[in-house]
């Protein structure tokens, strides 16, 4: 690894950073998408936030980044992320419904249904939630907001939005379970 290194500081600047981008791209592409898809992210939008990361990364010539270049890597890509989340955030439902319009054509009308019934379903269990577990679930998993901010959103601790959105998860897993 240290002549990797060696070699690497040998090169011009150019090359220099596709070298470190490369190397970047082979530690922690599979790690950067897990991250973006624990922000909300499908994992094929993962994957496409990562190499637009990644691409972002390339197009930069500030040398000023390259002593702490993965941590610019990841927070580009986590900025991509909650772009996305933002531009999909206009109503969890509304997404869905969409996904659902691009679906196979050779879907049944029984299985539209039932997607459709489960959708409500989710809906209502979402609406049941205490106002604060409500609010903590879809700023977390809808606006893709930290647990910090929603900490700070909430008046409440980071520990307290964890519980609240782990709570969530569990209840609607709970009403759903019969359905999945």
């Amino acid at each position: 690894m240290t002549d990797f290194l060696k070699n690497i500081e040998q090169a011009s600047s150019d090359e220099k950073r596709v070298a470190q981008v490369k190397l970047l791209y082979q530690d922690h592409h599979l790690r950067l998408i897990h991250r973006v898809m624990a922000k909300g992210l499908a994992k094929r939008e993962a994957e496409d936030v990562v190499q637009e990361a990644f691409v972002k990364l390339l197009g930069l010539d500030n040398q000023e980044i390259s002593s702490y270049i993965q941590a610019y890597l990841y927070r580009i890509a986590l900025n991509l992320a909650i772009d996305k989340l933002r531009s999909n955030a206009r109503s969890p439902l509304e997404s869905m419904h969409e996904q659902e319009d691009y679906s196979d054509e050779s879907t049944s009308p029984e299985r539209k249904n039932e997607s459709q019934q489960l959708l409500r379903k989710m809906s209502e269990s979402i609406k049941t939630l205490p106002l604060k577990c409500r609010q903590a679930f879809i700023l977390y998993k809808i606006k893709g907001m930290s647990y910090a901010d929603i900490a700070s959103t909430l008046e409440v601790s980071e520990s307290m939005v964890r519980k609240y959105v782990l709570r969530a998860v569990r209840h609607c897993f709970d009403e759903l379970k019969s359905d999945l």
